[in-house]
């Protein structure tokens, strides 16, 4: 018998420069623009400022977090933290188990609405406080919390991180200004 779904331990084993794990599938993707790097990079920012202050957690850019098990789900946030008490929860080799604090997406043009909602549910049914989908060409965050509910932001707005990121706040303004 051949075997064609894939382990989280199997795909982080695969010498791929970009790809998620769907399902136990390999699917490789193709590099983002750099508009989609330089905005994932502010973000990074601004709440590498914010932790530096508060020490509540650590962050990153495009680690792999297991979302799910049998058939494994392995997916990557543009953007993650995670709080202290969940770093003690996850594994220190391969990839994390579970879902970020806050995982962020940056979207890019022509992606498929339905591609970027199943990452939503996906970070949120694996225990994610927040997600934010973050639309440059727009210039709009999308915000979803635990219960599911969404909420969009224009450029004119400020960014609170509520759960995931108590006493967070970044204007809109500052994220897509420049």
């Amino acid at each position: 018998m051949v075997k064609t779904r894939l382990t989280a331990e199997e795909f982080f084993a695969l010498p791929l420069e970009r790809g998620k794990l769907v399902d136990g599938e390999v699917r490789e993707e193709r590099p983002p623009k750099p508009e989609h790097g330089r905005i994932a990079l502010r973000i990074g920012y601004h709440l590498m400022r914010w932790l530096e202050e508060t020490r509540l957690g650590v962050a990153g850019v495009e680690g792999g977090f297991v979302l799910r098990r049998d058939p494994d789900r392995v997916r990557s946030p543009d953007v993650w933290f995670l709080s202290h008490e969940r770093l003690k929860e996850v594994a220190r080799e391969g990839f994390y188990e579970g879902a970020p604090d806050l995982a962020v997406e940056v979207v890019s043009p022509g992606e498929e609405a339905e591609g970027v909602l199943a990452k939503v549910l996906d970070y949120l049914e694996a225990g994610a406080k927040a997600v934010w989908l973050v639309y440059p060409e727009l210039k709009a965050v999308e915000v979803y919390g635990r219960g599911g509910e969404g909420r969009l932001l224009r450029s004119h707005e400020v960014l609170e991180g509520g759960e995931a990121l108590p006493g967070f706040r970044l204007p809109l303004e500052a994220l897509f200004g420049q």
